[in-house]
């Protein structure tokens, strides 16, 4: 396995729940060498503010890999349905449908 290099694509606007903040970002991140395009792929992270500092989802008190929702607020589903469209342009590369003008 090579050093991890994490190039940031995409950081939404966050959204509040509870009383923290939250962003979802997608990022690049390396995988084994041997792997297309020299081993990057995009995927998706959410992220907490603490204290003016964003920190990684997993760092958040009750994360638990061992839960569907790792521990993390359940209202995050609202987040992900906010930038499904841009994670599907960015991640699969499914373009954005064009919307009705009058809708």
């Amino acid at each position: 396995m090579e050093a991890i290099s994490q190039q940031i694509r995409y950081i939404s606007q966050p959204i509040k729940i509870g009383n923290t903040h939250w962003r979802l970002v997608i990022k690049e991140y390396a995988a084994h060498s041997g792997l297309e395009e020299d081993g990057k792929r995009l995927c998706t992270e959410y992220q907490w503010n603490d204290e003016g500092r964003w920190q990684p989802g997993f760092k958040w008190p009750s994360y638990n890999i061992n839960d569907t929702y790792l521990g993390m607020p359940r209202r995050l589903g609202t987040l992900y349905e906010r930038e499904k469209e841009t994670i599907e342009l960015m991640i699969h590369g499914k373009p954005i449908a064009q919307r009705n003008l009058f809708e």
